[in-house]
């Protein structure tokens, strides 16, 4: 009888914590999110994807990386939001008023190009 009881406890407490559900899905007037979908690619070298570059939406705390094929994406309530798109040896790029519509998907590709070096090397005497 004990183990009938432990075995029902245990299967009753996995299944009503194991379920997940989206609670905006309860309410009609909840807006959907739009989504930005973008490819970070160098201008420098043939349009070649840039793998781990950084995302990130300002002023929020959404950041994300590239894949290795450059390709990133957020999931975003609609707005106005500002991407600034960050590697290391690149000029960081911001992209301003970027809108959001709910149910929609906005494409992006940008080009980032490569920093130059100062090859002038001088000693202090």
């Amino acid at each position: 009888m004990r183990l009938l009881v432990t075995a029902l406890l245990i299967f009753t407490n996995t299944f009503l914590y194991s379920q997940s559900f989206e609670v905006s899905s309860f309410f009609a007037d909840s807006p959907k999110n739009g989504k930005i979908e973008g490819i970070v690619l160098d201008n420098e070298v043939n349009n070649e994807p840039l793998a781990f570059a950084t995302i990130s939406v300002k002023n929020t705390d959404f950041e994300t990386n590239s894949d290795l094929n450059g390709i990133f994406s957020f999931n975003l309530k609609p707005g106005k939001y500002t991407l600034e798109v960050q590697f290391l040896g690149y000029a960081t790029i911001e992209l301003r008023d970027v809108e959001v519509v709910a149910g929609n998907t906005l494409a992006i590709t940008q080009n980032l190009k490569a920093l130059k070096l100062n090859t002038d090397i001088s000693l202090a005497n």
